[in-house]
C-alpha cells in the first residue's frame, strides 16, 4: 500500500478504488489490525498523504454481518479523513458485490477504475476466475490473491470441493494433478494452472509469492496485473517486507528465489540479462528496464542500473554505443547496449 498509494494517486484527476473482498472485522482477538484498518493507516499515516492529489475509495466487502458491524465501528474514526464516499462497507459475498460492482461501471458506460483488488479467502470458495477475469478486463486493475494451497491440497480430491475448485480454477484441469504423489511437483503443478489461468483471464503479468512461518509454508500470494509498472512495485515491496528470508519469490523466469537482505552480487540478474540480450546487436537501455521491470525476472527497477549495468561495464560484459550517452557509469534514456561475455 506505501508503495502503490503514490503511485496511483500522483494525479489530482484520478480516482481510484481499493477494493477488500474479504474484509473481516478490522480487528483480531488481541487488538491486531485486520486488512482494511492497514489499509486505511497506510494511507492516512502516509509521509506523502498531502501530496497525493487523485481520490481514493476504500471498499470493504464482508459476508458475516457481526464482523461486517464491528467493521463499521473500527472504521469510523477514518471517516472524517477521506470524502462522504472515502469508506463503503458492504455485507455481502465478495462474488455477489464485486459483480454488482463491475455491472454498474458497465450500466454508466465507464469501466472500472484504477483498482488494487484483494481477495484474501478463507478457503477456495467465493473466488472464481470468471470475477477475476472481468476484474482485468479493466484497465489498470490489479489483484492480490491469498491461494490457500494448503486447504485446496487437503481436501482437493473431496467431492463437496469439485464445484468449489471448478469455479477457482476457472476450468477442469485442476482434476489432472489428483494422482501426482504429494510433494513439489504436485504443488508446481497447480501453482503452474493458477497463472496460467491468471494470464488466460487478462494478466500480462503474474507474480507469486510463498510465505512460510518456521520453515512451513503458510500461504501463497498471487499477483496479476496488466502494467509493468505494478508489476515492479510489487516486487519493491517484496524485497522490503522481507528482510530475513521469509518469503520465497517464484515466476516463470526461476523456480524460486528466497527475499532476503538485499544482494550485493547480482549475478543472477546479470546472467538473466545476458540471456535475454546476448544475441542482440544494440538494444535500448529502456528495453532492459521493461524487462526487470515485469514478471520475467525477480529482481526490480531499483536493481539495475547502479546495481547491476555500472559493474557489467566495468566488467567489459556490456558496451555502450558511442553518441548515446555523456558520462561513463550512467544510462539515461535512449543509451543503447550490447551484452557481451568478458
Amino acid at each position: 500500500m506505501k508503495a502503490w498509494l503514490p503511485k496511483m494517486l500522483q494525479s489530482g484527476r484520478r480516482r481510484v478504488l481499493f477494493i477488500d473482498g474479504f474484509a473481516g472485522p478490522g480487528e483480531y482477538k488481541y487488538g491486531e489490525d485486520g486488512s482494511p484498518i492497514i489499509a486505511l493507516k497506510s494511507f492516512t499515516q502516509h509521509s506523502a498523504f498531502d501530496r497525493m492529489r487523485g481520490r481514493i475509495t476504500f471498499v470493504f466487502i464482508e459476508k458475516e454481518l457481526d464482523r461486517a458491524m464491528h467493521l463499521k465501528k473500527v472504521a469510523e474514526p477514518y471517516m472524517s479523513k477521506l470524502p462522504d464516499d472515502g469508506i463503503r462497507i458492504f455485507n455481502s459475498s465478495f462474488g455477489m458485490k464485486m459483480m454488482e460492482i463491475l455491472d454498474l461501471y458497465e450500466d454508466r458506460q465507464r469501466g472500472l477504475p484504477p483498482a488494487f483488488v484483494m481477495i484474501d479467502p478463507f478457503g477456495v470458495a467465493d473466488a472464481p476466475m470468471h470475477v477475476i477475469r472481468r476484474i482485468l478486463a479493466c484497465p489498470s486493475t490489479e489483484v492480490y490473491i491469498s491461494f490457500m494451497y494448503d486447504a485446496f491440497n487437503r481436501f482437493r480430491a473431496h467431492p463437496v470441493f469439485e464445484d468449489h475448485l471448478d469455479g477457482l480454477f476457472g476450468c477442469p484441469e485442476w482434476r489432472e494433478g489428483l494422482d501426482i504423489p504429494e510433494g513439489d511437483v504436485r504443488k508446481r503443478f497447480y501453482y503452474g494452472l493458477y497463472e496460467r489461468c491468471l494470464r488466460e483471464a487478462g494478466a500480462n503479468h503474474v507474480l507469486s509469492f510463498e510465505l512460510y512461518g518456521k520453515e512451513r509454508l503458510i500461504y501463497t500470494i498471487f499477483f496479476a496485473t496488466q502494467r509493468s509498472e505494478g508489476c515492479d512495485v510489487m516486487k519493491q515491496a517484496m524485497w522490503k517486507t522481507a528482510p530475513f528470508g521469509d518469503f520465497k519469490f517464484m515466476s516463470g523466469a526461476a523456480n524460486q528465489l528466497t527475499l532476503g537482505i538485499e544482494p550485493t552480487d547480482f549475478t543472477l540478474l546479470r546472467k538473466a540479462l545476458h540471456s535475454e540480450f546476448g544475441n542482440e546487436e544494440w538494444v535500448s537501455v529502456d528495453d532492459v528496464m521493461e524487462f526487470v521491470r515485469s514478471d520475467k525476472t525477480e529482481f526490480h527497477s531499483g536493481h539495475l542500473k547502479t546495481k547491476t549495468l555500472r559493474p557489467m561495464e566495468r566488467d567489459r560484459e556490456i558496451e555502450v554505443k558511442p553518441g548515446t550517452r555523456k558520462t561513463r557509469g550512467y544510462f539515461p534514456k535512449g543509451a543503447m547496449l550490447k551484452f557481451v561475455r568478458p
